[in-house]
């Protein structure tokens, strides 16, 4: 009877231990070795607007910068790397603040991701072009002050739903000085945007886990309208959005970016891609 009821007991164990879910969290008592490691995926959510969605693109899911950069992030790390891109066409920084749609829509998939992966969270943002615009966008023309109190209202909110979470401000990209669609730009609308860089500098001194991207990235497109797509607008032919050639340089930047953090965060990268620019 003695034997029978050991034999009970380690066979009632044995189903316990069964019926827990695969994907259930076990505790970890202080001290002991996390059973994941914290490194083992890398969740990339891009914040943006059209140019970060893809817009002129022929294939927007996999030509995207933000679908590009996870691509090479993973090749240069070997580290499985996870992806969202929120580039959202029109948009301004109005269009992100917490409390909108769209800032909840990616702190949304960034919980998803990270539940679902563990891992290493960088929220890379590129925002400012619709900003610049002189009319039609939301807020616009959006003055500097205004545009860097915006980003530090959309910082904090990112670090209060990720207190974890890294955050890179990508400089915007340059555009034709008669760039005129729905939306009027022109010359006025590009010294706007131009006025923001040293904004962005004020926003990433003001925060320990925020960074800078890559300043050059203007001249690099100024000078290279091969990059771009050639639009018909009301005062020309403009180029605003990269063409695919264009959308693979500017994630090649914004991957640069996102390994200088990784770096920082202990993460080695086996297979460096070439330095940029």
């Amino acid at each position: 009877m003695k034997s029978f009821r050991i034999i009970s007991l380690a066979l009632a164990l044995l189903l316990g231990f069964a019926m827990i879910p695969a994907n259930a969290a076990l505790s970890v008592t202080e001290g002991e070795e996390k059973p994941v490691d914290p490194k083992a995926n890398i969740n990339l959510v891009f914040i943006g607007n059209s140019i970060t969605a893809g817009a002129t693109l022929r294939n927007a899911s996999t030509q995207a910068p933000p679908i590009i950069a996870r691509a090479l992030v993973q090749q240069a790390t070997g580290i499985t790397t996870n992806v969202y891109n929120g580039g959202h066409s029109g948009i301004t920084t109005y269009g992100f603040l917490p409390g909108r749609n769209d800032f909840t829509k990616v702190t949304n998939a960034a919980d998803a991701l990270v539940k679902n992966n563990g891992g290493l969270l960088i929220f890379s943002i590129m925002l400012g072009t619709n900003d610049s615009a002189c009319t039609t966008t939301e807020g616009a023309p959006v003055s500097p002050q205004t545009y860097m109190e915006n980003l530090k209202k959309i910082i904090d909110g990112l670090i209060e739903k990720c207190p974890t979470c890294k955050i890179i401000l990508n400089y915007p990209i340059w555009y034709s000085p008669n760039t005129h669609n729905s939306a009027k730009y022109l010359q006025e609308g590009l010294d706007r945007l131009r006025s923001y860089y040293p904004y962005i500098d004020e926003v990433v001194a003001s925060y320990k886990q925020v960074y800078a991207g890559n300043q050059y990235v203007w001249e690099y497109f100024e000078d290279n309208k091969v990059l771009f797509t050639a639009e018909n607008g009301n005062s020309g032919t403009f180029y605003l959005h990269p063409n695919a050639l264009g959308a693979q340089h500017l994630a090649e930047v914004w991957t640069n970016s996102i390994l200088d953090v990784l770096k920082k965060e202990g993460v080695e990268i086996p297979n460096p891609p070439t330095p940029w620019p």
